[in-house]
């Protein structure tokens, strides 16, 4: 019987980030997942802890790519080992905290018969960022803060956190390698919008479930050298690590063997 959900995570030199993300995955998911893991050529830490880890697909990218393109290339990958109904995009920094997550994503596609399809406009997901900051999200995006919308937007699409119907996507014989843009961007450009009923989710509605911050592959891997952006990751991935949730998680090790 084929898996209702499988899990592509492109990774890259994000030994501590890609080790919480499975095993959050792991521990709060009830819909068992398949996890496709694609190694964009780390030959480090993380490759190896890769190899360890039970009921995972691990996938190892050589191809001479770099950032972005590496990316792509590893998503076209892990789609064609994807056996679920429905695939679901993630990035190394995408860590799942509530129990059921999974159930619910797919609840809310059932909820809305016809949607191929839920993201977000939002990148940065921090449900252990401070209460000011919260407060001022709030006020600036109150519109769609509580909610979730079928509208069509204009707004960049993240894919850190992107469902989408599979036979849908393989009807649409998209290549994520030879697209112009940012990933999940561009495949909403072309095939979704104005076209598919598709759920844009709300930062609170994301909170519920997920973690998420920007450019931490680039940042872990010394890929970018901005200083502000180097000193807001090192911030938020702080804050993450000192939640007891998180503790936990780390501590788990046997999550790597079921």
């Amino acid at each position: 019987m084929s898996a209702k959900l499988s899990i592509i995570i492109p990774q890259y030199k994000t030994p501590e980030l890609i080790l919480i993300c499975i095993r959050a995955i792991k521990q709060f998911s009830v819909l068992h997942p398949e996890i496709i893991v694609i190694d964009n050529n780390s030959r480090e830490a993380s490759i190896s802890y890769l190899k360890q880890v039970k009921n995972i697909t691990l996938i190892e990218n050589k191809r001479k790519c770099s950032g972005t393109d590496a990316h792509k290339l590893a998503l076209d990958l892990g789609i064609k080992k994807a056996h679920g109904q429905w695939i679901l995009f993630f990035h190394s920094d995408s860590i799942v905290l509530k129990k059921g997550w999974d159930k619910d994503l797919l609840d809310l596609t059932q909820k809305h018969p016809g949607t191929i399809g839920i993201t977000t406009i939002y990148r940065d997901i921090n449900i252990f960022a401070p209460w000011y900051t919260k407060l001022l999200r709030y006020f600036k995006e109150r519109s769609s803060f509580f909610n979730y919308t079928f509208d069509v937007t204009d707004k960049k699409i993240m894919s850190y956190c992107f469902l989408i119907q599979r036979q849908f996507l393989l009807k649409t014989k998209y290549q994520f390698h030879r697209s112009e843009g940012d990933v999940g961007d561009n495949l909403y450009q072309l095939h979704i919008k104005n076209k598919k009923p598709f759920i844009l989710l709300g930062r609170n509605m994301l909170n519920r479930f997920i973690w998420h911050t920007s450019n931490a592959t680039s940042l872990a891997a010394g890929l970018m050298n901005d200083k502000k952006s180097k000193q807001k990751f090192i911030k938020k991935r702080n804050q993450l690590l000192s939640s007891d949730i998180i503790t936990t998680l780390l501590q788990n090790k046997a999550l790597d063997k079921e």
